[in-house]
């Protein structure tokens, strides 16, 4: 192990702990793969803004406005849906809600007069994960018009 300064470690249950090389934080390096790989890019992107908005949140106790990519970048991670841009066709036009962290409730409002097929509800949780459910229209029983309210917890299971 070489030669340790008395400040910097401790026998402990037959091996020596070293404080400073185990209290490191976390590796902030990036990946190898994001070059070559877009996937892994949109992961390490998702990664980067969930971070980002948590320190924020953690220093100042506000939201930075990015919940909004985070879903599409996880739309596009798990349900393999377009980052940027709608499919024009009604019929394909995937609706992505955000339900933020620290938020004063879990329920998300549609506006049924807009053209769409599923809804996306995508959670960020209050420990900085995502979790996400999707519902087609048709499951909806509701009408053309006027506005919707969905709750997470009467949303059906992740897939």
């Amino acid at each position: 192990m070489g030669q340790i300064p008395a400040d910097a470690a401790h026998w402990d249950s037959g091996d020596w702990i070293e404080w400073h090389r185990t209290a490191i934080g976390e590796d902030r390096t990036p990946c190898i793969a994001t070059p070559s790989d877009p996937m892994a890019a949109l992961t390490a992107l998702s990664v980067n803004m969930l971070h980002s908005a948590r320190a924020w949140w953690e220093a100042t106790g506000e939201h930075l406005p990015v919940y909004d990519a985070i879903a599409k970048v996880h739309a596009a991670l798990e349900y393999d849906l377009p980052v940027s841009g709608e499919d024009p066709d009604p019929e394909r036009v995937i609706r992505i809600c955000v339900l933020p962290p620290h938020g004063p409730d879990n329920t998300v409002e549609l506006d049924l007069s807009e053209p769409f097929s599923a809804v996306l509800i995508v959670r960020i949780r209050d420990n900085w994960t995502v979790q996400s459910r999707m519902i087609s229209r048709a499951r909806l029983n509701c009408a053309d018009e006027g506005t919707l309210k969905l709750s997470w917890a009467a949303l059906p299971a992740a897939r």
